[in-house]
């Protein structure tokens, strides 16, 4: 069974608002994930004050974590079996392309401009983690890439306002 990771604990201070809360937020994806047959879905909040913003499953970071690269390697300790993860601001994510990673059965998807984007990695069973450099990619840089082909958009994250177009 997989377990879809679902980022959510920056307060998306480069967006100028909160990126969970954005677009559907937490809640669309966390149904796009249940349309692809998802059962077990956690949605990493960040810090305690932000548990009550989500619905379902929430684990806020422990403190002893002190970065995304530090909850991510926590989480993936606390989980067996496969790992979706996905980023709040995958604001393009459809059922489509996440059925699409989930038949990957381990890897990075790239989007429109062949950029690997590990916040969307799909984990098998076995995976583990890669030595860390200090970042989240560095954590799967072990997995293969994979081209989205026409579903590349939907792989699209989104830092900044100006990356906010696509509506």
């Amino acid at each position: 069974m997989t377990t879809v990771l679902l980022l959510a604990g920056g307060e998306s201070s480069r967006m100028g608002t909160d990126k969970a809360q954005m677009h559907g937020g937490v809640q669309r994806l966390q149904n796009v994930a249940k349309s692809c047959g998802i059962k077990e879905i956690i949605v990493l909040c960040g810090g305690q004050e932000r548990r009550s913003m989500f619905q379902g499953k929430v684990w806020p970071d422990p403190p002893f974590c002190n970065n995304l690269t530090e909850v991510i390697q926590w989480a993936f300790k606390e989980i067996d079996g496969p790992i979706q993860l996905i980023c709040c601001d995958a604001f393009q994510l459809e059922v489509d392309g996440l059925q699409q990673l989930l038949l990957s059965k381990g890897a990075v998807p790239l989007d429109e401009q062949k950029i690997r984007q590990p916040l969307l990695a799909n984990c098998p069973e076995d995976f583990e983690l890669g030595e860390s450099d200090g970042s989240v990619a560095s954590l799967f840089s072990h997995l293969p890439s994979l081209d989205m082909g026409s579903k590349a958009n939907q792989m699209k994250n989104f830092n900044l306002p100006s990356d906010d177009s696509f509506q």
